[in-house]
């Protein structure tokens, strides 16, 4: 029979002390386990979250470069209509432009 300590308490035996420490040692496996599966769920969670943010990315940059063409081409449709329309003209400005760059290219 064990006898009580000073304070009241019976000392533990060999073999219960080795028992808690079992039950601790397993409680804390699960419990590493445990949280490995939510660090992977998570991990998941943020692939999928950027996997949708990169394909809305991706979509607005097409959408954004379609409208580019599309402006583009129209600007080109407008000044090929005004060379066409005033032929003197562009010409007079394809000249203005050319002596300005002439200018500033040799100045330097």
């Amino acid at each position: 029979m064990a006898r009580a300590n000073s304070n009241g308490t019976v000392p533990a035996s060999a073999d219960e002390v080795r028992d808690q420490i079992a039950a601790l040692q397993a409680d804390m496996a699960q419990l590493t386990k445990t949280v490995g599966e939510y660090g992977r769920a998570r991990t998941d969670e943020a692939k999928a979250a950027a996997t949708r943010k990169a394909e809305e990315l991706r979509s607005r940059a097409d959408t954004l470069r379609t409208d580019a063409e599309a402006q583009v081409r129209q600007g080109y449709a407008q000044a090929e209509t005004a060379v066409r329309d005033n032929p003197a003209a562009a010409v007079g400005i394809a000249a203005g432009l050319g002596f300005l760059v002439g200018l500033l290219s040799a100045r330097r």
